[in-house]
């Protein structure tokens, strides 16, 4: 394990019994590693071989310079590339990561519900994720999960509409997206609802219930043995059906945990087969530019016959 001054002393303290071996590593971390990984230092003994030395890394996240840096280092050492190993180990997850997922998101549930209450015209989108983030740390929280979305009236019809100056007006559309990391791990959640408490026009209605039976579509026949992009498919027809499908342009859900974006995910495009302890997002919407948008996301873990769904904040229009 390399850490720098910074974090020797908490390193120490949370590896104690984990077996692994504790090295304080050079401003320049990748001189560390090229170090460690010549022959006679004591990690790897100088001794004869009859099998080639490898080394893998995470393909994904090794840029190459300091690809070029550890090559011309490790000579003698093939360094192989592994996409997707530790995301694949990490997918099914552990009767204790998934009691702190719950913890994640239990937390982000009762923010919401002191929160909510307290949105009414005349805010701004920033105060109302700030209120979010502030309830989530005084429940235990260590932070967001990642930056909160607050998107109003028309702005609600970008996906990933950060929270900006516009004030909140009676009868905006208002979508806020966020999470909370306790104890290291990530809870994710999105509730639309009606600034100011009266509808707009009956449209607003519609299409809500038009994504929460999106939702519940999912939910009701998310299982083990069925394809991330069956999964998602299990929305998507509800909302394509409807005619609304050229408004619904991302993946019905992803897995979280340590990072708020983990794999699998429900989307098109994934043919991971669901197992039982994988935890998943299911976050149907629509998005109609200039008007607004709607999004539900819920929490949820697959078990042995279906999935449980996580998440408990009221998903009646409010």
């Amino acid at each position: 394990m390399l850490t720098d001054f910074r974090y020797l002393e908490q390193a120490e303290q949370e590896l104690t019994g984990s077996g692994f071996a504790l090295k304080e590593h050079e401003p320049e971390m990748w001189k560390t590693v090229g170090d460690l990984l010549e022959v006679g230092n004591g990690f790897i003994p100088r001794r004869r071989y009859r099998q080639e030395l490898r080394w893998g890394f995470e393909g994904d996240h090794l840029v190459e310079k300091d690809y070029r840096f550890l090559s011309e280092r490790a000579r003698g050492i093939r360094l192989i590339p592994r996409e997707g190993l530790l995301a694949e180990m990490r997918s099914i997850k552990s009767p204790e990561e998934l009691m702190l997922i719950k913890k994640a998101v239990s937390v982000t549930d009762e923010a919401w519900g002191r929160v909510w209450p307290q949105i009414k015209p005349g805010l701004t989108e920033t105060e109302v994720a700030a209120l979010f983030e502030y309830e989530q740390r005084r429940l235990g929280a260590s932070g967001a999960s990642f930056e909160t979305i607050v998107a109003s009236g028309p702005r609600s019809a970008l996906p990933h509409g950060i929270a900006g100056q516009r004030l909140l007006q009676a009868g905006d559309l208002l979508v806020l997206d966020g999470g909370a990391v306790v104890d290291g791990y990530c809870s994710d959640f999105t509730r639309t609802i009606v600034v100011g408490g009266e509808l707009r026009e009956q449209k607003q209605q519609e299409l809500y219930d038009l994504v929460l039976a999106a939702q519940e579509a999912t939910l009701s026949g998310l299982k083990p043995g069925i394809t991330g992009r069956e999964g998602d498919a299990l929305g998507r027809r509800v909302i394509e059906e409807a005619g609304y499908g050229s408004y619904f342009r991302h993946g019905l859900g992803h897995s979280l945990g340590l990072a708020i974006h983990e794999e699998p995910r429900l989307s098109p495009r994934t043919e991971t087969v669901l197992a039982q302890g994988m935890v998943l997002t299911v976050e149907p919407g629509i998005y109609l530019p200039g008007w607004g948008g709607i999004r539900i996301e819920d929490v949820v873990v697959i078990t042995e016959s279906g999935c449980e769904d996580l998440t408990g904040s009221e998903k009646r229009l409010t």
